[in-house]
């Protein structure tokens, strides 16, 4: 009998150790909420920048400095630029302009004296500067050069809807439809076409429907700053669990493992609600001369905006145990955007430590790896990195661990019906992210224990149910169903668990995204599953809606104002 408890614990064993996903389209970092959600896009962690789901960049790096060699494990180097003609996201700027073309009106020879000047950009939707409301822009943009840039040149453009660019006198650039943020377009076909002093950018947007916007400059790429002694450190293996992402790497001759904990546990709203995750460090050695080591952990301020090129400003703090590194953009329009691929752009993001780790912040273009690196208590700028430095003093094969916690206030989370909701922690108007960032940290072993265990849990029942692929599935789809919505209270004391959609409309509470992700909650807390249907029952029984045929959504994320789009049968 004992023989058979011990084949049997054996095997539960085995099923464990297999009970993990090593592939997928993305894998998820940071998963809380539709705002608070960062993904590597790679199957090694290190060989692309971090992103939001949207796909904009939202970078995490980190390096283990053993001796005198960094190794990078985490993220990569974004790229950035150099303006030589901004945009006016960067600075504003004038323009001559007319609604209909002329012969030669692209051509750096062409007479515009009697074309109107204007402020860019030009539209009837977003930040525009002067309005555009005819089918036809024509713009004549001139920029001095004291010297020509190097290789490779971009344009840096944002159209709604079709375009063509001239550099010079020659198209450079043209495509149809539009695109609702800046992208970068490397310009091999320009190559010569620049040179000292006035430059002219010519460029006719045509609107074919709905919106319009125009805004087009030219930039370089700037140079990468990153140590000459930096290597990519040798990813070992990748394992994604429900609420756990957890990698292995050498790094020379220390072995290092990372997880990646967003404690979703249905259980414990309080905990769910909670915006924070934790990155935890381990290190060990079988090496008698690799003893001392260092993590550098830096976070980008590209995680609280919308556009990496908004200002923000970073700060430095301690609070009880822990030393805190806060950004957040200064202009702070709480709930001001709608839509389709956007990032929030109000609230403040954290990144907490324990008191015996050093942090520092930085210009994104900093050395990092200084040995006595500036450390201003507060810092403006864009694109900031707010540095955590983990020293392991002693390092063996015994596994040595410590943890960075990252976290995001919104302040305020969504408007419904007209009134501004706090988070689901913030129910007392009085607490605070410290509050919750203290308690993550205070009880971080006994949540960490718990998220272990109900991964282990979710892969056996779903093996138990479906086999492999089906607990695959559960493994990956878990936290990404979770972090589709925000939890708050209504007005009327309600649970409201509100959805966003994904690149559709940008819609908030969507009936078609409840549907497939019922089961998960009814599974795992049925009140959960009350929260996304609250909202529809109100919206109907308010008589804010008025079709004889149910509602789809709420309004467009995080205005849960009623419908915005015109209403069809479904």
């Amino acid at each position: 009998m004992k023989g058979l408890n011990f084949l049997l614990a054996f095997l539960f064993l085995v099923l464990l150790s297999n009970a993990q996903v090593t592939r997928a389209p993305s894998y998820p970092l940071i998963t809380h909420d539709t705002y608070f959600s960062i993904w590597s896009a790679s199957d090694e962690l290190n060989t692309s920048v971090t992103q939001h789901w949207t796909g904009a960049n939202q970078s995490l790096t980190g390096y283990l400095l053993l001796n005198d060699t960094a190794y990078r494990f985490l993220g990569n180097q974004a790229k950035s630029y150099q303006s030589l003609a901004a945009t006016a996201d960067e600075q504003g700027y004038n323009v001559k302009y007319d609604t209909s073309s002329s012969e030669g009106w692209n051509k750096e020879t062409f007479n515009d004296n009697h074309w109107k000047t204007g402020a860019a950009p030009f539209g009837n939707e977003g930040p525009v500067a002067t309005a555009w409301t005819g089918r036809h822009i024509f713009i004549r943009r001139s920029f001095n050069l004291d010297q020509l840039p190097g290789k490779p040149l971009f344009l840096k453009l944002r159209h709604d809807d079709n375009v063509e660019v001239y550099l010079n006198g020659k198209q450079v650039y043209a495509t149809e439809g539009w695109v609702h943020k800046y992208s970068y377009i490397r310009l091999d076909n320009a190559e010569g076409l620049l040179h000292k002093g006035s430059n002219l950018l010519a460029i006719h947007c045509a609107n074919t429907a709905g919106g319009q916007f125009i805004d087009a400059g030219l930039v370089t790429e700037a140079p990468v700053v990153e140590r000459t002694s930096t290597v990519q450190a040798l990813q070992t293996s990748v394992a994604i669990h429900a609420t756990r992402t957890i990698y292995t790497f050498k790094c020379g001759a220390v072995d290092l493992k990372v997880t990646f904990t967003s404690p979703l546990l249905m259980n414990d709203l309080a905990l769910i609600a909670r915006p924070v995750s934790y990155i935890s460090f381990e290190t060990t050695t079988a090496s008698p001369t690799a003893k001392k080591a260092k993590i550098i952990f830096s976070a980008s301020s590209d995680i609280a905006v919308n556009e990496p090129s908004q200002d923000v400003q970073a700060t430095s703090y301690k609070n009880g145990g822990l030393k805190i590194l806060k950004a957040g953009t200064i202009e702070q329009p709480i709930l001001q955007k709608k839509g389709d691929d956007l990032r929030i752009d109000w609230g403040y993001m954290y990144v907490a430590a324990p008191a015996n780790a050093s942090q520092f912040l930085s210009a994104g273009n900093a050395d990092i790896f200084a040995k006595n690196p500036t450390q201003p208590a507060t810092l403006k700028g864009r694109s900031l990195l707010l540095n955590t430095v983990l020293t392991f003093d002693n390092i063996r094969a015994k596994p040595a661990e410590q943890t960075v916690l990252i976290g995001y206030d919104d302040l305020q989370s969504v408007q419904y019906f007209g009134t501004n909701l706090r988070p689901y922690w913030k129910q007392q108007e009085k607490r605070t992210i410290e509050q919750e960032l203290q308690s993550a940290s205070k009880n971080r072993q006994s949540i960490l224990k718990k998220a272990a265990a109900f991964d282990d849990k979710l892969y056996a029942d779903a093996m138990a149910s479906g086999g492999k692929e089906y607990a695959d599935l559960c493994a990956l789809a878990y936290r990404q169903a979770i972090s589709a919505h925000k939890l708050v209270i209504s007005p009327q004391g309600e649970l409201l668990f509100l959805s966003k959609e994904n690149f559709s409309n940008g819609s908030i509470n969507t009936v078609d995204i409840t549907y497939p992700s019922a089961p998960q909650f009814l599974l795992y807390n049925p009140e959960l599953l009350k929260g996304m249907m609250n909202g529809i029952f109100y919206y109907s029984e308010s008589g804010k809606w008025t079709k004889p045929f149910a509602a789809h959504d709420l309004g467009t994320y995080p205005l849960a104002n009623g419908q915005t789009y015109a209403a069809t049968p479904r």
